[in-house]
């Protein structure tokens, strides 16, 4: 069996371990998750999910025997993270003495987690993106690789109000509503503005001019027929729309670690 380990509030961590899963044509039923994310449905039921709230994870010594009886209840022998080095909370910090091997999906990060958490030592390091630095890395092997991030879309058709304009962003509510000045600012021939989140939209949903398409993935007719789109910057979402580049207009956001300004810098 094989221990994913994706944390993380949106949908991305969940649909990259799956596209990694299917990259290397693993059988779900040898794959087990452990997360925390809330869009619990967006994954395989054919792959075993455990759930535990953020508490859980930032408890370094119940997340750290936790670990252990999986890997002994399951027999573990790979351990794929998909979160930061040492993990969100530092969690990860001190597991050199986990006995299987360890593999590490990298991203770009700022140097400011690296100032916090000395990482642990993984026997393969994937990087998925340029703009990473090695150095702060401790490994073994290093692969530079691409993760499949395909979109997964919904072929559900819908009455479309041309032309009009589409922003896809997950969460929060805050960063959706600035998303929508954005496309505010471009409108010049009143074109309708699809919303699609997973996030309450309350003031929006009775707008004239909007529709707001909840809890769903993205439609693929919108995104084919949008004559302008409107992102932000984070991994997953990022690479998936890379054919639409030529209508796509970007809006970085801060994370605490995630560098999205970096991101956009490197390949727009």
């Amino acid at each position: 069996m094989i221990l994913f380990y994706a944390y993380g509030s949106g949908l991305g961590h969940i649909n990259r371990i799956q596209s990694y899963i299917q990259d290397k044509n693993i059988p779900f039923s040898s794959c087990i998750i452990l997360t925390n994310t809330k869009h619990k449905n967006f994954i395989s039921p054919a792959i075993k999910t455990i759930y535990q709230q953020d508490s859980f994870f930032k408890d370094s010594l119940l997340f750290r025997d936790t670990l252990h009886q999986l890997i002994e209840t399951y027999l573990i022998k790979e351990l794929v993270v998909d979160v930061f080095p040492s993990g969100f909370y530092g969690e990860l910090q001190y597991f050199d003495d986990v006995p299987l091997k360890k593999t590490l999906l990298a991203r770009i990060l700022k140097a400011t987690y690296f100032e916090k958490q000395g990482p642990p030592r993984y026997d393969e390091l994937l990087v998925l993106e340029k703009g990473i630095d090695l150095k702060h890395y401790n490994y073994k092997k290093v692969t530079y690789a691409q993760v499949p991030t395909d979109l997964r879309h919904s072929k559900k058709e819908i009455r479309i109000k041309a032309p009009f304009f589409y922003i896809i962003h997950s969460e929060p509510a805050e960063e959706v509503h600035q998303l929508y000045k954005m496309a505010k600012m471009h409108q010049k021939n009143g074109e309708h503005i699809y919303i699609q989140t997973f996030c309450a939209l309350d003031d929006l949903t009775n707008e004239e001019g909007v529709t707001v398409l909840q809890n769903t993935p993205p439609l693929l007719s919108l995104l084919e027929e949008a004559d302008k789109l409107f992102t932000a910057c984070g991994f997953n979402l990022f690479y998936a729309t890379e054919q639409y580049r030529a209508k796509q207009y970007f809006m970085p956001f801060k994370r605490r670690y995630d560098d999205q300004f970096q991101r956009k810098l490197l390949n727009t």
